[in-house]
């Protein structure tokens, strides 16, 4: 089983997810797609998309835009309601090569998550977890010492002073008290 997960993950490592089937909408087999997109054009630009852990390639419509980031979307081959309500809870995949390219100093979640951490003027390490967003910045979700509590450190210049994507490391500088 742990070849399996290794190579799946492998295979995810030249993915990105954009989104996520949260239901069934009608009776012709549309889908209401939460996209995690910052940028939907994306979406109209890619042609072929990924389904699942199987990463089944298909060609999906997003038609309209509901709200914020829920769209309506339909996929060849999901022909009634029935079919499409067994994609809910499937992920949508692209991949990477078609993300646009970033300016200096910015980077995708999911090249930031996994990092090596090196604390500046400290032998302490650790690791990144999770990159998070609740609405007042980006927020790294890390773990130090090999301990199982995560702290969270804001993304930003006052408390990250590195990043080094070819050696898989950030160079933290925290405020003081940040961690304590």
């Amino acid at each position: 089983m742990d070849w399996y997960l290794h190579q799946t993950k492998k295979r995810l490592d030249s993915f990105i997810t954009v989104g996520k089937i949260l239901s069934s909408f009608g009776l012709h087999g549309q889908v209401k797609v939460q996209v995690y997109l910052e940028d939907p054009k994306l979406l109209k630009s890619v042609n072929s998309f990924c389904l699942g852990e199987t990463l089944l390639r298909s060609k999906i419509d997003f038609l309209k835009n509901t709200k914020k980031s829920i769209w309506i979307a339909t996929i060849p081959n999901t022909k009634n309601k029935g079919q499409a309500d067994q994609l809910k809870g499937n992920l949508v995949y692209i991949e990477k090569k078609y993300l646009p390219s970033l300016m200096t100093d910015e980077f995708y979640y999911k090249d930031l998550k996994g990092l090596q951490i090196n604390i500046y003027g400290s032998i302490k390490k650790g690791v990144v977890h999770d990159v998070c967003n609740f609405g007042s910045g980006d927020i790294l979700e890390v773990s130090l010492d090999n301990s199982e509590t995560t702290k969270y450190i804001p993304f930003n210049r006052d408390n990250v002073r590195k990043i080094d994507l070819t050696n898989r490391t950030i160079l933290l500088t925290p405020l003081k008290g940040l961690l304590a």
